[in-house]
Order: C-alpha cells, then sequence, then structure tokens
C-alpha cells in the first residue's frame, strides 16, 4: 500500500495521570483521549498505566520539544491524510 494511501486511526489526548514512584526510580503515566473526535471530555478513555524510566521521560521530553519548536517554526506542514 502506498503510504500516502494508508489512514492512521488518531484518538485526541485530552488528559493524562503522571507521578513518580520513588520504589523504581520511574514515572507512571496514563493518557486519557477520546474515541472520537466528537466525543465531549467526559467520555475520555484512560489508557493502560505505562511506566518510564527517568531517561526515557527525557528522551520522551526532548522528542516532544522538537516537535512544538518544528510546529512553531512555521516549517510544519500539515499531512494530508486521509479521514473517515
Amino acid at each position: 500500500m502506498n503510504r500516502k494511501d494508508d489512514v492512521i486511526q488518531t484518538h485526541p489526548v485530552v488528559g493524562w495521570d503522571i507521578s513518580t514512584v520513588d520504589a523504581y526510580n520511574a514515572m507512571m503515566l496514563r493518557l486519557h483521549y477520546l474515541p472520537e473526535k466528537s466525543e465531549q471530555n467526559e467520555n475520555a478513555i484512560v489508557d493502560k498505566t505505562m511506566w518510564l524510566t527517568t531517561d526515557v521521560a527525557r528522551q520522551l521530553i526532548n522528542i516532544l520539544q522538537a516537535g512544538i519548536d518544528k510546529i512553531e517554526s512555521g516549517d510544519y506542514v500539515e499531512p494530508g491524510f486521509k479521514t473517515h
């Protein structure tokens, strides 16, 4: 299949739970997302609990910051993904 024709299923993130777990030197992360764009926040689904080491958390922060910087710089081009 041509990547241009691929449909990527997405769910808007509307919240999260993050806490430190001192006994493991790690962090706990759960994302809250909407099953459909048109849904209200009170219908959010709470995803699985993820554990992040401090190294992985730093990598995530850096990747998110790089993405924000790219979008805010104006160099970002919205992909023409198909939706259904």
